[in-house]
């Protein structure tokens, strides 16, 4: 997935190993990485349009969550923005430049009804011209497979899993402590403006959505790689974040890059109106706010 894990186990006579752990990664790699050009997401890409692709369960669940999740943000959430995310430099092809004809075309293929999951076997067609990037959902979902082997092994007094900077842990170390998460200033890496606590939620799964990280410079300016779904175009650059805490990292994983992708004001709002955990870092010149949900307000306030 291009980038690290953490997996902390507390307990006695564990006999999960890290061979297990680390296959259980791989796999949801080996379904849902459009860099490997064997994987799932790359056949159901790569195939004719309205052909049907054998896919896993995990991969249904995924995208059954991501087609909802996008009618639920009217768009601001969508998996089919694959060529788009290349063509602005992020994604597998950064090379892969379209004309400005090639744009209008692919832009006006995207959207939620771009890829059809079958009633009757696990397979999926796109129906338009369009390519699936799993990469704001993927690790949040591999996160919570290996929290679900490791749950199998009773040994396991607690856990703690970290994937590319998503989060899901126990409530608490075997030292009887809880976990903690900071948020960082964007313009202070390594400094924390908040920190949540494990104990404090009856599920922690967390996940943030950032441009301070990963970000690229165009025509002299700096690109977020999150993109606008509605204007097509990278979201402005803005040294800002949004965290999620939900009951599972994948909703985690998406429900931050959804809230991210919006405006702040109809992010707040959506977060309020939906009870989603969210905590977003909104930068100022010399300073940084963070604008807490209704939910999360009354939990860490």
């Amino acid at each position: 997935m291009g980038t690290t894990y953490k997996v902390i186990l507390y307990g006695k006579n564990i006999s999960l190993t890290a061979n297990e752990i680390h296959n259980t990664f791989d796999q949801v790699n080996h379904e849902m990485s459009a860099y490997l050009k064997n994987s799932s997401v790359s056949r159901v890409n790569n195939r004719d349009i309205f052909e049907w692709s054998e896919v896993s369960q995990d991969f249904i669940n995924v995208l059954t969550y991501a087609i909802n999740l996008c009618n639920k943000t009217k768009g601001a959430y969508d998996v089919s923005i694959g060529r788009l995310v290349n063509h602005w430099g992020f994604g597998v092809d950064i090379k892969n430049k379209y004309t400005k004809q090639e744009m209008v075309f692919y832009e006006d293929q995207i959207g939620c009804d771009s890829v059809e999951i079958s009633d009757n076997d696990l397979s999926v067609r796109r129906v338009r011209d369009v390519h699936l990037d799993f990469s704001s959902i993927a690790k949040g979902y591999a996160i919570d497979l290996v929290h679900k082997r490791i749950l199998q092994d009773n040994d396991v007094e607690s856990h703690f899993i970290e994937l590319g900077g998503e989060i899901r842990s126990t409530s608490f170390k075997a030292n009887n402590t809880p976990w903690v998460v900071g948020i960082e200033d964007p313009k202070q890496l390594n400094r924390f403006l908040l920190k949540l606590e494990s104990n404090a939620f009856n599920n922690f799964s967390v996940a943030t959505s950032g441009d301070y990280r990963n970000f690229r410079i165009v025509d002299n300016r700096n690109i977020s790689h999150t993109l606008n779904t509605q204007t097509r175009e990278p979201k402005k650059y803005s040294k800002s974040s949004v965290t999620v805490v939900s009951d599972s990292t994948m909703k985690a994983d998406a429900l931050a890059t959804a809230l991210n992708s919006m405006e702040l004001d109809k992010a707040v709002t959506f977060s309020n109106d939906n009870k989603i955990n969210a905590v977003f870092l909104n930068s100022k010149i010399n300073d940084a706010d963070l604008i807490f949900s209704n939910t999360l307000a009354k939990i860490v306030k």
